[in-house]
This record gives C-alpha cells, structure tokens and sequence, in this order.
C-alpha cells in the first residue's frame, strides 16, 4: 500500500521506485492469491503506468505484434471480480492504451473482445467510463486497430450505450469520440 501511495506522488518518485527494481517485485505481487495484496500491487501498478519507463515494460518485443506476459496479467485484470483490483487495471490500461503499440497488441489477446463486452455492460460508471476511454484510445490510435473494433460486438455495444439516456454526458461524450473516430478510420 506504501507503494501505491507514493507512485502516485510524482514522476521522481516513480523513476526512484523503477530504478531500485520496484516494478519486478509489485508485478511479482500481482500473482499472488492474497487478493488484498493483488489489489494493492495492481493499484500501484495503475500508478506507475503514468511513468513513460514503465510503459516501457508493457510494450511488445521489437518487430512483434504480440502482447508481453505484464500486459496480459493487467489485461486480465480488467475482468477481475474484485472491484478494486478492476478499477485500477482498467486504469493502468487506460494510461497504456495512449501507445499505438500497445493498442495493436491488445486485440491478439484471445479474451479481448469478451473481457470489454462484459466490462462495458458493468453499469458502474467508473468501470465503464474508464472501459470506454480505452476503447476511445484504441479507436483514434490505427486504422487497422479502429477496424477490428467496428468489426467486433464491442461496437454494437457502443452503439448501444449511445442510446442510453442514463449513461451521462461524460461517458457520452467518449462514446461520440468514439463515434467520430470510426468515421475517419481511426
């Protein structure tokens, strides 16, 4: 929790946490069926990721499009049943999902899809605003990545959502985003 606490202080504290090997042992924390540590670690994951060094780590091998094992775990993550450990996941992948890369890789996660059509029908707004935000990031990030998305339900899904008069002039104001996005290919 220290950990967590202070990664969200500033991008030197950051840079002292990732320099001191901070990040190995928080990711190693996440693996662990202690789910009150797997919260925490994630939470100071999600506050690291503000850190361009630790997006660094989330980043696919070079000349490949598949995604790292830290990406995944965070990715998983997004579905956890704990609200805590989702709410920080879909956080951290937030702040990632600004990276072109990191975007293109997502869609070769297997669950993707399933994972964002379930989590984009959790009617939590902080859950589903940052879902959304996500799927904003990806639409606007590649052409390729913004087809995958309307080619998938998880467009329908934003479709209907659009629809909604619950949702909150925030979260539809991401979905227009959105929406403007596929218009132009991404």
């Amino acid at each position: 929790m220290a950990l967590t606490n202070l990664a969200s202080v500033s991008e030197s504290v950051r840079e002292r946490i990732v320099r001191e090997g901070g990040c190995h042992h928080i990711e190693f924390q996440q693996l662990e069926d202690n789910e009150a540590l797997r919260r925490a670690a994630t939470q100071a994951i999600c506050n690291l990721t503000l850190s361009e060094k630790v997006k660094e780590r989330y980043l696919p091998e070079k000349d490949c499009t598949a995604p790292n094992d830290r990406l995944k775990v965070i990715f998983v993550f997004c579905g956890d049943e704990d609200y805590h450990t989702r709410i920080a996941a879909l956080g951290a992948m937030a702040y990632l999902s600004t990276d072109i890369r990191i975007c293109k890789c997502l869609t070769e996660i297997g669950s993707f899809v399933e994972v964002i059509k379930e989590t984009m029908c959790i009617e939590d707004p902080g859950i589903r605003h940052r879902m959304l935000v996500i799927i904003q990031n990806m639409i606007a990030s590649d052409k390729v990545v913004a087809e995958f998305i309307i080619g998938t339900e998880i467009f329908e899904c934003l479709l209907a959502l659009q629809q909604m008069s619950d949702v909150g002039k925030p979260m539809l104001d991401i979905i227009s985003n959105c929406m403007a996005a596929a218009n132009t290919g991404g």
